[in-house]
Formats: C-alpha cells, structure tokens, sequence
C-alpha cells in the first residue's frame, strides 16, 4: 500500500523525518551517524541520535528508505510507486474516470470505463494496470492471462515496456497467451518476440475480427479496450502498409503514438466472463 504522508522537501522545515529525506534526495547512501551530523551541521539543530534512528526506522518501515548494511538511500521502488499513483490521480483529473453500471451482474464487481486521448497514454495506463492485478492476482483465480486483438501495436511504440510488463508475468507464473486475428506480418513479427520470451503466440485470419477493440483477460480481470473509428483506420492502414520493422517510418510511429482520437479502457472483475473469453480464443492454442 502506498505511504502517502510524503516527507516535505526543503530547508525550512524542522521534522526529523523531512530532514533525513531532504538530506538524502541530495546525497545518499548514508549512516544514521552521517545523517545526525549533517542535521547539526547544515541546520544547525540538536537533534538527538535517537530522534534520527527513529525517524530513519519510520521511513525504512513505509518502504521510503531502502537498508544495504548501514547506509540509507531513497527507493526507487517507492519513488516509481508514488509517480505511478500520481499518474494516474492526473488522468482521473483531467479526463475523468467514470464508473458505469451496465447490468445488475456486474454492478456487484468492480466496473470502471476510462477515456484517453491517445495510444500513448493509454499504453502506460494498460501497462501499470496488467502489472498491478498480476502481482495481485487472487489465489483462487485461474493465472492465465489472454491478449486477443487483430494488432499488436503496443510493441511498435513501446517494446522495451511492452516486454517488461509480460515478463512480470513470468515472475508472477501467470500462463500467457497472446492471439492476433489479423494475418499481418507485423503480427507474425510480434509472435517471434513473445515466443523468444516463453509466451503462446498465434496469428489468425479471421475476416470479420473487429479491428475497433483489443480483449485482455488476467485472472478473473477482463479489460476490454475501444477504439475510435479515426484510429482505428490508422493502425490498419500501418499493420498494411508494412511488412517488415526495417521498412517502418520512425515518424509514422510517433506521429500515431500521439494522435489525438478517443479510446475507451473498460475494465471489471467477473470469473464467468473471463473463462468465456479465455475459453473462447484458448482453443486455437490446442
């Protein structure tokens, strides 16, 4: 759980625990001696050794300092968790989450629908999102996760992120699947990344696959994800226009990465849905 009583940053203040931090955004790692010194000596305060311990102790118990021997420093791990949870308190704020109840079913499960203005905000979103409910993920729910769409344009904007996300997958032994329906070369491209890194991969041909949505399903977690018309087109009209990554335009990636549209990130917590649809796309593995 995220610790949100932050420490203050700055040389005004007076409390133990914003000292030690403000000290170590500027220079780390350090002893609970080097810290009482500087405090003294740049602050010209008296605190007692006991006060620094303890607000060291307090900090290394909320996850803020990480411990190797007897020297602190500031986590990444808790940095990287407060930007995540700040991302995301911005999104909600400046294009709104809206939590919608469409049947009585899944008004008894966790149902929200998000909106983005563009690939590339959404693939962070997705991205933190898989990661999170993969860490997660109940014991009593099937760890198997399924990616079914008729693209996989993620990998074209983000790949070293993209890969990441699925290797926590394997660290967290979720079984994953990854099923395109669209037999483009680009998809038989990103069939030989997931492949290299242990995933169940296949390209398909299905004419009437509907190239305005993406299904993912982790666990008892389905998301489904909505694109406008407008781009849509766009990433068909790439996923055609390409059959290699070496013939890609850097440009036309970027330019796609940001292209403002609308796209909906419809996510909620249901078993029954979850296996219909993993039952559904897991039979082309067999």
């Amino acid at each position: 759980m995220l610790e949100l009583s932050i420490p203050q940053i700055g040389d005004e203040t007076r409390n133990a625990k914003d000292l030690v931090f403000t000290i170590l955004t500027k220079e780390s790692p350090l002893s609970l001696i080097e810290l009482s010194n500087k405090i003294r000596t740049n602050y010209t305060l008296h605190l007692t050794y006991q006060a620094v311990r303890k607000a060291v102790d307090k900090l290394h118990e909320q996850g803020v300092l990480k411990k190797n021997g007897k020297r602190y420093s500031i986590s990444k791990e808790w940095v990287m968790s407060l930007r995540s949870f700040f991302d995301k308190l911005l999104l909600n704020y400046e294009s709104g989450k809206k939590s919608h109840t469409f049947t009585a079913e899944l008004a008894k499960e966790n149902y929200a629908v998000y909106t983005f203005d563009n690939l590339l905000d959404l693939d962070y979103f997705w991205g933190d999102m898989l990661m999170y409910v993969a860490k997660h993920i109940g014991e009593d729910e099937p760890k198997i996760a399924m990616n079914c769409g008729t693209n996989v344009w993620w990998l074209l904007i983000n790949l070293g992120r993209e890969t990441s996300i699925y290797v926590n997958h394997t660290k967290n032994k979720i079984d994953t699947y990854f099923l395109w329906l669209k037999d483009y070369p680009l998809n038989h491209w990103a069939v030989g990344i997931y492949e290299e890194l242990g995933f169940k991969s296949k390209v398909l041909e299905l004419p009437d696959a509907d190239d305005f949505m993406t299904l993912d399903t982790i666990g008892d977690t389905v998301i489904q994800v909505v694109y406008s018309k407008e781009i849509a087109i766009k990433i068909k009209n790439f996923f055609e226009k390409y059959k290699t990554t070496q013939e890609m335009s850097m440009k036309e990636i970027t330019e796609l990465a940001h292209s403002k549209c609308e796209i909906k990130f419809i996510v909620f917590k249901n078993p029954t849905i979850a296996k219909n649809i993993r039952d559904t796309y897991i039979k082309y593995f067999n």
